[in-house]
């Protein structure tokens, strides 16, 4: 597949057409890319305000992504979450639960920080293997609880810092370039002008900065001819030396206006077109490992000096992507740019919908692309309209689609996403030219796209100990409070032992037994867990080198006291319900029992039945079969209004075979063939037998709806049940009091119910650094919609509401609403 404009300089080759340069291109890079490539994760942090008093909490909502469609991570339960200083100092280290990509935290602010700016910083441990690009940061203020807030000073230093970027990495003599001018006060971005002067100081282009601080100028560069960029800016000239061109070489400039298409110009001079002759070129414009289009050039004439090309936008990834130029395999150039995909756009809808004399009830819907309602997990923070509490630097679409993918420190990254108007659209790709390109070798490319895995997933936490003495044969077994095994380990030579997967927060009680088959369990004394190694330095310094803060030494200040809730959707410790594992340990729960159940009965096509262990619960809730059966939808009423009579079908439609036998039911399917015992009982009295089997005669019920394994008795399904036996035990049976209690010392850091603080405001400008309200976890329903209650105060009925959110699809979702602004 050809793309030319006769007579160019070159032909695009697509990667369908087979040819040796695509061969060799696609086994030197894109292999390399994308083999064994490693899952990638992004975080981010939503925290109810961004400026606390000490001895505030700080409750925070985190949301852990894949990269490539950010849909919620179910591969890490573990995300470590650190209050930093402005120096890299670990003040506070919590582990928050995740589930589904989502947790809840939050940290207590102890007067003994001192006021100032510090960060939380968040990672998992898979994320390691990708130095600090991915680690998420956001900028808090803490401020000393006195009358009036205390302004924060700056030194009397003033420093600028002027930087060019030119647009692909480098400026070619003879050829229209673009150049990014940057320009800082104190690490800051103001506004300036500027101009470029030649030699002979002419001015040959001029710029305006934004309100970051960032410009660009389009200028011939002259064959031997050097420039200086001239600034003005804060009352101050300042100047620099705009980068030496290279004599040959290609570079490109990207235009994307466009809503559907990416414009490409690809650009040389005259003294460079004689080499390319016998060189391979390739463009590779991907995200990490997922590439979305790869184009082979070859030249076709040696005349013109520039081609434009267009990529298809719909090919590529939500946010920042990347182009790289390979000259003979090796990147020559690159730029990053952003893509805006019109199917991910989202919006959420809030209304008042009734007041009462206390508060004020609102709807939030959750609206997809299509604009239909869809599900969608929210945290929203309340504050008031003019809320000198809350500064936006971070939402939820500027940590997934732009932070990650950037170099250092993005100044106030969230402004990009608040309105999509076209001047922040511009300015995003100002902000992404003026990031500038690190000289990669292709080998380094590549180690840094796809390094080799160095750091596992976290899931739960490994809990290790030791005991003095213990009953030879026996091995240690974990237990949940309803006193069924939740871990299994042997016992070393050296009398340790160690479960692994372990979901459990810290100073849970925890019971420990003794266990052997077919034997009771024993009580185990002189037992106790090993303190686990504190590891905040590997988190804290990927945070220096994200800021480039001073390394310090970590510490620990005082903590919160340890008196924390459930989070309401997590599955803690007494609720997983595991068995013996493996020779390798592995983790299962009682529903792995009942699965294997029809593989301990040699049932043909055991993999076809569902299994079910009759527990205490199960006999209190249904007194016959007949009972549990109807509860399932098994049992069904019979269309006959004569006789009250009932049916049995394990499936909702029609039988697919001719019935000859006249056995189908009213509504065309077939029954199935019931055992007990493995005793076949007679098709025409199941009912009756159903109803008189007793829930507490039956120990095991195996359900096959496909009916596989049975042949022509197969056809309506098979359900197979078991009678208890003389010598029958529940599940969990006969372990009361043979354990140790022990309080365990690792685990999650379980967060507080958020409580909303009792302030002292008695004037409307104290009301305005309060909080309202906090919702960490807000689902709404199948309609898109939940309802919220806000209460109602003496200064003013109006409200901010801070809402990010994202649908188990990978939807983002963020807003900022004003109540009584005029709209969104």
């Amino acid at each position: 597949m050809f793309r030319t404009r006769l007579p160019l300089f070159i032909v695009l080759v697509f990667l369908s057409f087979v040819s040796y340069a695509q061969k060799e291109f696609n086994e030197a890079v894109i292999i390399p890319f994308q083999k064994d490539a490693l899952l990638r994760e992004k975080v981010f942090i939503h925290s109810n305000k961004t400026s606390y008093f000490t001895n505030e909490q700080i409750w925070f909502t985190a949301y852990v992504v894949e990269d490539s469609n950010n849909t919620p991570s179910n591969l890490t339960t573990n995300l470590h979450v650190n209050l930093i200083d402005a120096t890299g100092k670990v003040f506070i280290d919590k582990t928050i639960f995740i589930k589904n990509g989502i947790g809840v935290g939050d940290f207590f602010i102890d007067n003994n920080l001192s006021a100032g700016t510090y960060y939380i910083g968040a990672a998992t441990n898979y994320m390691r293997n990708f130095g600090e690009e991915n680690i998420f940061t956001t900028a808090i203020t803490i401020l000393k609880p006195v009358n009036k807030p205390r302004i924060l000073t700056t030194a009397n230093t003033i420093a600028y810092d002027i930087q060019a970027f030119p647009e692909s990495g480098y400026l070619l003599e003879d050829t229209d370039n673009v150049i990014g001018i940057k320009a800082l006060v104190n690490g800051k971005g103001q506004p300036f002008t500027g101009k470029l002067i030649n030699s002979s100081g002419l001015e040959i282009a001029s710029f305006q900065g934004n309100n970051f601080g960032m410009a660009k100028a389009v200028f011939t560069y002259i064959k031997e001819e050097t420039y200086r960029a001239i600034i003005d800016i804060n009352n101050s000239t300042q100047e620099i030396k705009i980068p030496k061109a290279k004599k040959t070489g290609i570079i490109f400039s990207l235009e994307n206006s466009d809503t559907d298409k990416l414009k490409l110009i690809l650009k040389t001079n005259s003294e460079t077109l004689p080499h390319l002759k016998n060189e391979q070129l390739a463009l590779l414009v991907y995200r990490n490992n997922f590439i979305g289009e790869a184009i082979t050039l070859t030249l076709s004439s040696t005349e013109k000096t520039s081609q434009e090309l267009y990529i298809d936008k719909a090919k590529l990834l939500y946010g920042v992507n990347t182009v790289t130029l390979f000259r003979n395999l090796e990147p020559i150039a690159e730029r990053k740019f952003y893509v805006e995909q019109q199917n991910q756009q989202t919006a959420i809808l809030i209304e008042e919908t009734e007041t009462t004399t206390d508060s004020i009830s609102f709807k939030i819907q959750t609206i997809d692309p299509n604009y239909s309602a869809v599900s969608a997990q929210l945290s929203i923070s309340i504050l008031p309209a003019d809320a000198k509490n809350y500064k936006e630097t971070q939402n939820i679409k500027s940590a997934f689609l732009l932070s990650p993918y950037l170099k250092g420190t993005i100044e106030n990254p969230a402004y990009y996403f608040k309105n999509e108007k076209p001047k922040e659209k511009e300015f995003l790709d100002l902000l992404i030219l003026n990031q500038g390109w690190s000289a990669y070798t292709l080998a380094a490319k590549i180690n840094k796209i796809n390094p080799k895995e160095q750091f596992a997933f976290e899931s739960g936490f490994t809990i290790d100990g030791a005991l003095k003495r213990y009953p030879k044969g026996y091995d240690i077994g974990l237990l949940s409070k309803k006193n069924e095994l939740a871990a299994f380990s042997p016992i070393s030579k050296e009398n340790k032992f160690s479960f692994e997967n372990i979901y459990a927060y810290k100073n849970d009680s925890i019971k420990i037994a003794l266990i052997k088959k077919n034997q009771p369990l024993v009580k185990p004394t002189d037992v106790s867990f090993i303190e686990p190694p504190k590891d905040l330095k590997h988190f804290s310094s990927l945070i220096e080198q994200h800021y480039h803060v001073e390394k310090t030494e970590p510490s620990q200040v005082s903590k919160a006291e340890n008196e924390y809730n459930f989070y309401p959707t997590s599955e803690l410790l007494d609720e997983i319900i595991l068995k013996a594992g493996s020779a390798q340990n592995k983790e299962a729960t009682i529903y792995d029992l009942e699965l294997n159940l029809a593989s301990k009965r040699n049932m043909i096509s055991s993999a076809s039945y569902k299994g079910k262990k009759v527990t205490k619960q199960m006999e209190t809730n249904y007194q016959t079969l007949f009972d549990y059966f109807r509860s399932l939808g098994y049992i069904k009423p019979s269309i006959s209004d004569k006789i009250a009579s009932y049916y049995i079908s394990l499936r909702n439609g029609p039988a697919t075979m001719i019935d000859l036998g006249g056995n189908a039911n009213p509504d065309g399917t077939f029954p199935p063939r019931v055992f007990v015992n493995n005793i076949m009982l007679n098709r025409f009295n199941n009912i009756e037998i159903l109803e008189q089997l007793s829930m507490k005669d039956v120990d095991e019920i195996l359900v096959n709806p496909s009916g596989a394994g049975g042949g022509a008795d197969g056809t309506g399904g098979m359900i197979r049940i078991y009678l208890k036996e003389g010598n029958h035990q529940y599940f969990g049976d006969g372990v009361k009091k043979l354990y140790q209690n022990l309080i365990l010392n690792t685990g999650f850091d379980r967060a507080k119910t958020y409580y909303t603080p009792q302030y002292n405001t008695l004037t409307k400008e104290a009301f305005n650094w309060v909080e309202i309200d906090w919702i960490n976890a807000l689902k709404t329903d199948k309609n898109g919609t939940a309802i919220l209650k806000v209460p109602t105060n003496k200064f003013t009925a109006n409200f901010q509401f801070v809402v990010n959110g994202i649908s188990d699809d990978g939807l983002l979702f963020h807003t900022i609403y004003k109540t009584g602004a005029n709209g969104f």
